[in-house]
């Protein structure tokens, strides 16, 4: 069974077909030709997979960053940003990446992220005089933030799966993001020097850095009214996900007055395609996961990993060595709703912190989404500026590397997460 239900998917996505009925075409080869079960399985346990009230925040999110990002905010937070680090050596590097941080609070979504703010930085830096490769390497890298810094869709998945607090990991986030994103400024800072880009004229002043605030302070607040909320029991993390929808849409409507009618319709849209493609793929692996589980799959994992080691950071170096191999060739999403069902409690048992494992899984989510062949941001990065990506990749490395850095720094030290978490004990 778990021979058929492994070979049967991998020949199905190496045949190009898509994840999600990759996915599903295999557990249901399982059911109907091994397992003999009835159809009416199929479309119970796929509904088992969404019948979230956690993954109701993800269309919510999607639809609060759309709003925001076309609401008017994108000029006025590069404005801002420039006037705290555009004076740095690299300092449209570090705008990217800053942006990316204050963003990352909005849309929840890397690939948004790649597509939207970070992705009208890279004309003006080619302007400027930074390289091509060096430019998409730093907006793909920046975006994968997004996805760390709250509110995030891969940990509202992973809450949905594991039932656990959808809180407790937005704010497990908050240091692990701010943590990537300066060490993806140190490298821009070198990276810039070995390039020898031309250093932004000016210094650090108070009076922009106000100006800049006094313009983009509508957008600011949004991540401090989802985070805050949250924190303060006011509301769970799906309810603050209807507080931020409404938020955009105040504020890109009424205060910046940028938002049109059009734009709403054509968020709307958009925001059904990205969260139906989501529900699908986490109803197929639902399906799929099943039957792994059914055939004794997650008694082989759990078996094969602590005959290695019991040893909780062993394990949790494995698992995530895992998702990072794993990632490389497929969808962030469908990885997370396959393997946390089975990874999640032999982290558990070996004694791991559940928000420092999804914590960490998410970061390492992040470096799949700008590893080929699947990344997501390298790709739409490279289309943005019509450029492969083996010309991008060696530019990358150093980042992958820093990430990797403060990947090692959160498993020594697991309160570098936790800190902020103590808010909700």
């Amino acid at each position: 069974m778990i021979a058929w239900l492994l070979i049967s998917f991998f020949v199905l996505l190496f045949l190009g077909v898509p994840i999600a009925m990759s996915l599903g075409l295999a557990a249901m080869g399982g059911i109907f030709f091994l397992n003999g079960g009835a159809p009416v399985t199929i479309t119970q346990r796929m509904f088992e997979g969404i019948n979230s009230w956690a993954l109701l925040a993800i269309p919510l999110y999607t639809f609060a960053g759309y709003t925001m990002s076309k609401g008017g905010i994108s000029k006025r937070l590069m404005d801002f940003c420039y006037a705290i680090v555009g004076h740095i050596y690299g300092g449209l590097a570090h705008v990217n990446v800053l942006s990316s941080m204050i963003f990352a609070g909005i849309s929840g979504s890397a690939v948004a992220d790649t597509a939207g703010v970070s992705g009208m930085f890279m004309p003006e830096m080619i302007r400027k005089g930074y390289s091509k490769k060096f430019t998409v390497a730093v907006t793909a890298i920046s975006s994968t933030i997004g996805i760390i810094i709250p509110p995030s869709i891969p940990m509202v998945v992973m809450a949905g799966i594991c039932s656990i607090s959808t809180g407790k990991l937005f704010l497990g986030g908050i240091i692990p993001g701010v943590m990537c994103g300066l060490a993806q400024m140190v490298v821009s800072y070198f990276m810039a020097k070995k390039e020898g880009v031309q250093r932004e004229e000016g210094h650090f002043e108070i009076k922009p850095l106000i100006h800049g605030f006094m313009e983009s302070w509508p957008a600011l607040l949004m991540p401090i009214i989802i985070v805050g909320s949250i924190t303060l029991g006011i509301v769970s993390p799906t309810e603050a996900g209807v507080i931020a929808v409404a938020y955009g849409l105040f504020a890109g409507g009424i205060v910046y007055r940028e938002l049109t009618w059009a734009d709403i319709k054509f968020g709307l849209l958009d925001t059904v395609k990205v969260s139906g493609r989501i529900f699908i793929v986490i109803a197929a692996a639902k399906l799929y996961t099943v039957m792994l589980t059914t055939a004794g799959f997650d008694k082989w994992m759990a078996n094969t990993m602590l005959g290695f080691s019991t040893n909780p950071t062993v394990i949790l170096c494995m698992i995530l060595l895992l998702f990072f191999i794993v990632t490389m060739f497929m969808e962030s999403i469908a990885t997370l709703t396959l393997f946390m069902p089975i990874l999640y409690p032999i982290a558990m048992s070996v004694g791991i912190d559940p928000v420092v494992l999804c914590v960490l899984i998410t970061v390492v989510i992040g470096i799949g989404l700008v590893t080929p062949p699947v990344g997501m941001c390298i790709y739409v990065a490279c289309d943005l500026q019509d450029i492969s990506v083996g010309e991008v990749f060696p530019t990358l490395i150093p980042f992958i590397a820093a990430t990797f850095i403060c990947i090692a720094l959160m498993i020594a030290f697991p309160q570098l997460v936790l800190l902020p978490t103590y808010l909700m004990a």
